[in-house]
């Protein structure tokens, strides 16, 4: 599937001259019109931005909440009460699950995290190739080499899976990184 990174997207209308039948601008951003427009694959190369990209992977997306509404903004993500659990594939964000954290006293006296903390929350999300949330705390140095960890200020979750969506590409390039630093989505 082919998307388009309003983050990244200056609206110069390259794509629109390469497949005019298949993309269009609106409000200074690119967008695919006609999925089926032959014309498509010429566009990822044309872009001069890199905003445009195919993406065929599909992502499990953790989202840490305590209540199921807004995502754990008071505390970091591994003290949240539960994730939910979103699969990312073709375009569209579906909930599959919600799980429960394991509760766990945390050594605040530690400089980078409790190992054990962050060993007791991976234990929770196997599997899982992304986790959100609002606040990272000092584990974020051990997560971030199993999980792409996303830091997103919107409390609300159906606000979020959007943003998530209208990130996807800067996601998908942090997961294939060597050496992820961690994102923050807008």
């Amino acid at each position: 599937m082919l998307i388009v990174s309003k983050n990244k997207c200056v609206g110069c209308g390259i794509c629109e001259i390469v497949c005019p039948e298949g993309m269009e601008t609106f409000d200074g951003i690119a967008r695919v019109k006609y999925e089926e427009a032959g014309c498509l694959g010429k566009v990822v190369k044309a872009c001069p931005q890199k905003a445009i990209k195919e993406i065929k992977q599909d992502l499990l997306i953790a989202v840490a909440t305590d209540d199921y509404k807004t995502i754990k903004s008071d505390d970091h993500v591994g003290m949240s009460k539960y994730f939910q659990i979103w699969k990312y594939s073709k375009g569209e964000l579906t909930l599959k699950e919600k799980r429960e954290n394991v509760k766990y006293e945390e050594d605040e006296e530690m400089i980078h995290g409790d190992p054990g903390k962050a060993k007791a929350t991976s234990s929770v999300l196997s599997n899982i190739d992304v986790i959100v949330g609002k606040i990272f705390g000092p584990n974020i140095v051990r997560l971030r080499n199993k999980y792409v960890c996303a830091v997103v200020r919107e409390p609300e979750i159906k606000k979020v899976t959007k943003i998530i969506k209208e990130n996807i590409i800067e996601i998908v390039e942090e997961y294939n990184k060597q050496e992820r630093r961690g994102i923050i989505l807008r």
